[in-house]
């Protein structure tokens, strides 16, 4: 697919085929996450892939907006990896570069014919213990990933209504 088609037309998907993903094409949308940039090429994003059904179970005790996605990938940050900007009052990288390449695994899956969801309804504090996570990583958000359903559709009021370029960009 052509890249301005991929970023025109993803959406949010919110309703899921109980079909798995498979196996390459997870290991391809991985590695758009892997490849990311990272500040400093620190590299502090960890995703963690939830698909059996006991992680699902642990995932629906911490996170109701899932959409009974059969992938959930918990995207989170190693605050001891990522970059400190000691200049601007230590800005940490981490949940920008957690974005950047959530963001690549989102665009790569739906280049594959794979819907996501970008899902921060959770408390982190929860995901972590839940989860058993180290203290070290910090749960940025989650991407809820899985072929369409035949009914679903985009929220027009989020996807079509768009500021114009003028809006967005001021030339200096």
């Amino acid at each position: 697919m052509e890249f301005e088609n991929v970023i025109k037309e993803r959406y949010s998907v919110r309703s899921f085929k109980e079909t798995e993903i498979e196996q390459d094409k997870l290991d391809r949308i991985l590695e758009a996450g892997r490849i990311a940039p990272t500040a400093v090429n620190a590299q502090p994003q960890r995703v963690f892939v939830i698909k059996s059904e006991e992680g699902h179970q642990k995932l629906r005790e911490v996170c109701k907006m899932t959409y009974e996605a059969p992938v959930v990938l918990l995207i989170c940050a190693d605050i001891e990896k990522s970059w400190k900007i000691k200049m601007d009052d230590n800005f940490d990288s981490a949940e920008m570069d957690a974005a950047i390449a959530g963001t690549q695994m989102m665009l790569e899956a739906w280049n594959l014919g794979i819907g996501s969801c970008w899902i921060r309804a959770f408390n982190s504090f929860e995901v972590r213990e839940v989860f058993n996570l180290s203290q070290n990583l910090k749960p940025m958000f989650m991407l809820s990933l899985g072929y369409r359903s035949d009914d679903s559709v985009p929220n027009e009021k989020m996807h079509s209504v768009k500021n114009s370029i003028d809006e967005m960009v001021k030339y200096l």
